[in-house]
Order: structure tokens, then sequence, then C-alpha cells
């Protein structure tokens, strides 16, 4: 069974290759466009993994990571932050509110794929 991968992201041309690019990588992937429906689509979905953007309509990504922390249901899935933004201070308060990975866009899709890969692994 692959893995399932949501990607939340409001830019339709990064998301698009975001989802073709992971599932010719064997992942079954899943979109969000905005805040609201990522917490909504993670519940749903049931994702390995999230890969989350900061800047977002409805209420942005950092408030979507420490949401997604704090539910019994959502506290354990790996959040990698792919964002544009090059904010050192936003940078360390994501990794201090749990996310797994951080990522600047742009970005290296290989190492974007093995860290993914490294994250959805079992433990």
């Amino acid at each position: 069974m692959p893995k399932r991968v949501l990607i939340v992201e409001d830019e339709q041309d990064i998301a698009m290759v975001l989802c073709h690019r992971l599932q010719d990588a064997g992942y079954e992937v899943a979109a969000a466009p905005d805040a609201i429906m990522a917490i909504s689509e993670c519940h749903k979905f049931k994702p390995n993994l999230v890969i989350l953007d900061l800047m977002l309509p409805a209420g942005g990504g950092l408030s979507v990571l420490r949401n997604l922390r704090q539910s019994v249901r959502t506290n354990l899935i790996p959040i990698l932050i792919l964002t544009g933004s090059k904010d050192a201070a936003l940078k360390k308060a994501v990794l201090d509110a749990g996310a797994d990975a951080f990522f600047e866009k742009p970005y290296d899709h290989l190492e974007l794929i093995a860290t993914i890969k490294r994250l959805t692994e079992p433990r």
C-alpha cells in the first residue's frame, strides 16, 4: 500500500508539480489549498506525511502546524515545511512548534523526495 502525502499549498502550479513528482515516486497524494481545508483533509485522508506551505489563506501554515500537533489524531504525522520565506525567526518558530523538516523554495527535488522517504519509513 503506497504511503499517503497531503500537500498544503495555495499556489496551484506548485501543488500540481509536487503532486506529479510524488505520484511518480509512488506516493498517493491529496492536496488542500488553505489552512481550513488542510486540517479537514488531514483528518479524512489520514496521510503518512504533510507538506505544508506557511503562507496560506484562511489561517496560515503555522496555525495548521500547531493545530495538527495538538490533536491526538494527527500529532504523530511528520510535517515537512515547504516555504518561500527566508525568515530565520519563522524557521525557528516552526521547528520549535514541531515541524520535522524545513525546505525553502526553490527546493532540490531529489533531496525533498529523500527526506519524505526517510520521514515516512517505520521508526
